[in-house]
């Protein structure tokens, strides 16, 4: 058997006997372990060495972790984190500019995630969920923030937190008292996302807290939207992060303007699918001028320039002119600029478009619907067209409402089928039926099919409400793009149907002191069962002094004749699609109406305390001016669809009645054109792939979350996260 140490035991031991001259060799670990064989400096080395650990331990306060710094105490748990101000380095000593914001260190947050691993019950772990985000940096812009998240949490449709990320150290309990907020009164989640060193960090450093605050709220919220004061207020180096963080996450930054906490409390009503749709609506505003018409032209003109568009998306403008222009219209339009400039001088690109017509022969309704289609086209389902006639004057709260609308009924995450038949949102309440023979009355809330309101909110029966309107309107009406381009389809299969086949010729439902082309909407609205929705106070108005017919059912005079012997139905154009009245049409003067208040936050304008009511709750009211329901509707929609294909679209009875299936870009359900192949729904999956058309139910929206308890096992943030000034160029922080 070998000895475990054979050079110092053992000589030979081949010789199997002892050798008794034979002294082991002395080894290093052996002289070590034995202390009688220590030379004399060891022993100084050594006890030099345990003097200097004793003297360290006994300099460290009783209180000291393990190196990350001196605990504090903060909301009556440890936390961590070092006080007192960062070790400067020479360069930041002799730069007398930095003063204090001079640290450029390692970032953490000690104070993040307590707060973030207590929010599994808003699903934040989904993609999808409720969650809205409101963030600030400076104190003023959190007591900003504060009363309008409060007011977000009181509707309870969301989700609301509130995460700090400035440089202040003042703790958040004591922020929360000087702005007069409890936790049990105001319903909002609050985060201290600061870093380490938040005071003294530089400007680069806050950037790159900011940015990595927001990686590790991302991971746990995915919020929806993020909601932040304006520019102009905040801290500069927040700003920049937000933004960029924004645009990386795919979410929409809301900056709220300087000073409009109140025109904007609207928001406060919204969802958060709503929310983080915010800049996808883009809206063109279509103009059509006719003869005549300058001095209303440069009205509306002016105060659509007055409207309030601070924080929204500027629509574009696009005017058609007539033939003739009046030099001061001219001179007018030259010198518009659209957008308006901002502070600083500068401009984001032309959003004025002006088309001038060249003068032609009589317009048929027909002709002159197609020039007026033809104007604009939406490049998507986001592009959406606002028709303005050139007698409207504009209140300057008409994109508030329309904004507010659009979010709560098209791009809202719980939006209910009766928004798929929504063709749009008008921004005046009728005068007159669509004939023009009768007053229109518009329905009030005793009217309402569930008369539910708001909490909080009270109503009289006889207080003006929203309504469903299944007529159009050529005076102020936002279309959604999607139902604007099917228009386009279905008029160009219009004109061939009436081109090549036997078409019946019908009397027309809309007076013929409207634009033609309303006539071919209706049509198709009444095949589609769209409705137009109403709002219950005035947006715009009209000024009738300068209202003329529309050129294309003018009646020309010849000399000699007598108002009675004009043009009869049989001398009227052969390409006419609708039966005109013999007598030319006379403009009737109409009430011009009173705009929502001026002055007034929009959610006080609005009925129910700024609450917009379910489509399904509001009146809903025929072409005809008749209260219907759904069901009625629908069946009118089924029986006016077999009319249409057979007298119009050129199908044989028997053809007109089977079901199509529904295809809105092409809109050749309703007509059986020459060499185009019907598609009739044969199946169950068929026809319900073709109400699903109908309802509009195919436009991409998100998708309402499930809120039930998400699984175990939240990705853990650990006690902070940390980065460095010089790993971090493109703004981010990473986790521990």
């Amino acid at each position: 058997m070998h000895s475990p140490h054979p050079r110092v035991l053992s000589k030979d031991e081949e010789l199997g006997k002892r050798d008794d001259d034979f002294r082991p060799k002395r080894t290093s670990c052996i002289g070590f372990i034995d202390p009688r064989r220590w030379r004399k400096r060891r022993v100084i080395l050594v006890s030099l060495v345990l003097g200097l650990l004793w003297l360290v331990l006994r300099s460290v306060p009783a209180d000291m972790g393990t190196g990350v710094g001196r605990l504090v105490k903060e909301r009556g748990s440890v936390t961590g984190e070092p006080t007192g101000a960062p070790p400067r380095q020479e360069e930041d000593q002799e730069d007398e500019d930095r003063k204090k914001q001079y640290y450029n260190g390692p970032i953490k947050f000690f104070r993040l995630a307590t707060s973030l691993h207590a929010i599994s019950r808003t699903m934040g772990m989904r993609a999808v969920n409720r969650n809205v985000l409101f963030a600030a940096a400076s104190l003023r812009s959190v007591a900003n923030l504060m009363s309008t998240a409060c007011e977000m949490a009181r509707w309870d449709r969301n989700y609301v937190h509130l995460a700090l990320m400035g440089r202040d150290n003042m703790p958040l309990e004591e922020i929360l008292e000087i702005n007069g907020v409890t936790k049990e009164g105001c319903q909002v989640t609050f985060h201290d996302a600061r870093a380490d060193y938040s005071e003294y960090s530089s400007e680069l450093r806050l950037e790159i807290a900011v940015a990595g605050a927001m990686k590790h709220v991302n991971d746990f919220m995915h919020p929806q939207a993020i909601i932040m004061d304006d520019s102009v207020v905040e801290e500069p180096a927040f700003t920049r992060a937000m933004r960029a963080k924004g645009k990386a996450l795919g979410r929409p930054v809301i900056e709220i303007p300087k000073a409009g906490y109140e025109r904007f409390l609207w928001i406060t009503r919204l969802d958060a699918g709503s929310l983080g749709s915010w800049f996808k609506p883009r809206i063109e505003v279509l103009v059509h001028a006719p003869k005549g018409s300058s001095g209303s032209l440069v009205r509306m003109l002016k105060s659509f320039e007055r409207a309030d568009y601070e924080g929204l998306r500027t629509p574009r403008l696009t005017v058609e002119l007539p033939s003739e222009i009046e030099p001061f219209a001219k001179r007018f339009l030259r010198d518009m600029r659209w957008p308006l400039e901002d502070e600083g001088g500068s401009q984001s690109g032309s959003g004025l478009m002006l088309r001038h017509r060249i003068p032609t022969e009589h317009l048929s309704s027909e002709q002159a619907s197609l020039r007026f289609l033809e104007s604009t086209y939406p490049s998507d389902g986001n592009s959406h067209v606002l028709v303005l006639s050139a007698q409207v004057e504009l209140d300057r709260q008409y994109l508030h409402y329309l904004h507010y609308t659009v979010l709560e009924h098209y791009y809202s995450m719980y939006s209910t089928p009766q928004a798929g038949n929504l063709l749009g949102m008008a921004l005046g309440i009728p005068q007159r039926s669509l004939n023009g023979s009768t007053a229109f009355v518009p329905p009030t809330f005793s009217a309402m099919r569930s008369p539910g309101l708001p909490m909080g909110t009270k109503a009289d029966p006889d207080d003006p409400a929203p309504f469903l309107y299944q007529a159009p309107s050529a005076i102020a009406t936002l279309i959604f793009g999607p139902k604007w381009a099917e228009f386009h389809a279905y008029l160009s299969n219009r004109i061939v149907a009436s081109h090549s086949i036997q078409v019946t010729k019908s009397r027309k439902l809309v007076s013929e002191t409207e634009p033609a082309w309303l006539e071919y909407l209706l049509e198709l609205i009444r095949a589609r069962g769209w409705y137009t929705l109403y709002p219950a106070v005035n947006f715009a108005t009209v000024h009738e002094e300068l209202t003329q017919v529309p050129e294309e059912f003018t009646r020309e005079v010849e000399a000699g004749q007598e108002s009675t012997d004009l043009l009869k139905q049989n001398d009227h154009p052969k390409e006419e699609a609708f039966l005109v009245a013999d007598a030319a049409p006379v403009m009737l003067k109409r009430d011009e109406g009173k705009l929502s208040g001026a002055g007034k936050p929009l959610h006080e304008e609005l009925p129910f305390d700024g609450d917009l009511p379910e489509l399904a709750n509001l009146p809903l009211l025929s072409y005809t001016g008749d209260a219907i329901n759904e069901t009625h509707l629908v069946g009118q929609r089924i029986a006016f669809e077999s009319y249409f294909r057979e007298h119009i679209g050129g199908c044989e009875a028997e053809d007109a009645a089977r079901p199509r299936i529904v295809r809105p870009e092409i809109a050749t359900d309703l007509f059986c054109l020459p060499g185009v192949e019907a598609e009739y729904a044969e199946t169950a999956e068929d026809v319900e792939a073709s109400i699903a058309n109908i309802l509009g139910s195919l436009r991409e929206r998100p998708s309402a979350p499930e809120f039930a308890v998400p699984p175990h096992g939240l990705p853990g943030l650990g006690g902070s996260g940390t980065a460095t000034v010089e790993e971090a160029g493109a703004a981010t922080a990473t986790a521990d």
